[in-house]
């Protein structure tokens, strides 16, 4: 479960350097915040159950049933990262990049990485 919480500190650096450069990459800027949370989410399976999901699907469903509290921030999550990627790409604007954040940030409230 420790590659899980690396991955997702890992996410919060790239998602930082990323918001220092105002030039561009707007799609990333909000698909790293939704690796993030889906590596805090993975950490929390590990970790408590002993089971990974292994698909975007199974994790969603697991999350609906299991972690009903982040469930919601979680799905918005996907569903941005999913339309920056494969619908609007660089269009995505600051109103959106900041709602993927504090969607991500709410998370790690929720789902801490424990005393890290």
């Amino acid at each position: 479960m420790e590659w899980f919480r690396r991955q997702g500190e890992h996410s919060k650096r790239v998602y930082e350097l990323l918001h220092a450069d105002r030039r561009g990459m707007a799609d990333w800027k909000v698909t790293v915040p939704f690796h993030s949370g889906l590596h805090r989410i993975n950490h929390w399976f590990g970790t408590k159950t002993g089971s990974v999901p292994c698909s975007h699907m199974e994790r969603k469903r697991r999350a609906k049933g299991e972690l009903r509290r982040v469930f919601d921030d979680y799905d918005d999550l996907y569903l941005i990262s999913r339309r920056a990627r494969y619908c609007e790409g660089f269009r995505i604007g600051d109103d959106r990049r900041r709602h993927a954040a504090g969607l991500l940030d709410r998370l790690k409230g929720n789902i801490p990485f424990g005393d890290r």
